[in-house]
């Protein structure tokens, strides 16, 4: 099985980090999906990664084309649009690749395209950021994918791993994705929420040991809620979260703060809003998430009054 095209749904930093390592591997046989002033925007504009500017083909939802792989790196609150806006851009063989923080996106994707072979993912080590159509990184980002057992990895990931290779993408598959997409999750409940109630850069976070305790308390309280739901997050995974965020470049945002900074909604309802549910389904008490929670949603709300 070979992927001989590919889709991006999703322009922000992580969409258009990934977008230029493909559009300079496929070329047109690589697009962005967009629609109105956002597909003139993006044909009249192009995107910038690191200073260099590049034209990615961009496909409307109704163009009549299909793509062997579309990779979907929207928000989370946006995921419902994206799916009516790739739903006839799918074939019967085509392979689709979340990108979103969280751990319900693969759930919802596959509950939307029953027939199609939606993989777990997630990209890890991101630390660019967006301004307008200009998206500065420095780190080496890396892509973690896979069904959600991949002991024997199916043809499907095969093909996805090979693309990504060809493409000189950092990529990963673990043997359970499951466990790893909540160990991401985690990573995100912890940092990007501390840097959202405190504005703090990665280094300024890694050098503040009150702001690193808030970032291990609110970390823990989801490693106590995989107890229950049988994903057992362990010393492994806490492991490499500190190494992650070690490796993180000092002036780097989270992508929660960049959204806070902007007067952006943010994903806060899948990030401690989702763990307090689950928590609740299993009476679990989560009080340092119930305090980012509930601070985070008093910031949003006061500038979308």
């Amino acid at each position: 099985m070979q992927i001989k095209n590919v889709a991006m749904i999703g322009a922000g930093a992580i969409g258009g980090v990934y977008s230029y390592s493909l559009h300079k591997l496929l070329g047109d046989n690589f697009a962005f999906i967009a629609n109105g002033k956002r597909k003139e925007r993006l044909e009249k504009e192009g995107l910038y990664l690191n200073g260099e500017q590049f034209y990615p083909k961009v496909v409307s939802s109704d163009e009549g084309t299909t793509f062997d792989l579309i990779i979907v790196s929207v928000k989370n609150y946006q995921l419902q649009s994206a799916i009516e806006d790739i739903k006839d851009l799918v074939h019967k063989n085509t392979i689709i690749l979340p990108l979103l923080n969280g751990i319900v996106a693969k759930d919802i994707l596959q509950d939307a395209f029953k027939d199609n072979q939606v993989l777990y993912g997630l990209a890890i080590k991101i630390d660019a950021v967006k301004i307008g159509n200009k998206i500065t990184q420095t780190n080496s980002a890396i892509i973690q994918f896979g069904d959600a057992n991949n002991k024997e990895m199916s043809e499907g990931v095969l093909a996805v791993k090979n693309l990504l290779n060809d493409a000189k993408i950092n990529n990963q598959v673990f043997e359970d994705m499951i466990k790893t997409v909540w160990t991401k999750w985690m990573l995100n409940i912890g940092l990007n929420q501390v840097s959202a109630i405190s504005a703090a850069t990665y280094g300024v976070i890694k050098n503040t040991p009150e702001l690193l305790t808030l970032v291990d308390k609110a970390m823990k309280e989801v490693m106590n809620v995989s107890q229950v739901c049988d994903i057992n997050l362990g010393d492994r995974n806490w492991q490499s979260v500190q190494d992650v965020i070690s490796t993180l470049s000092g002036d780097g945002k989270t992508s929660l703060l960049q959204d806070v900074e902007n007067k952006r909604k943010t994903e806060i309802e899948y990030f401690s809003g989702t763990l307090m549910k689950i928590a609740k389904e299993h009476n679990i008490e989560v009080p340092v998430n119930e305090v980012l929670y509930n601070f985070i949603k008093a910031k949003e709300k006061s500038y979308t009054k």
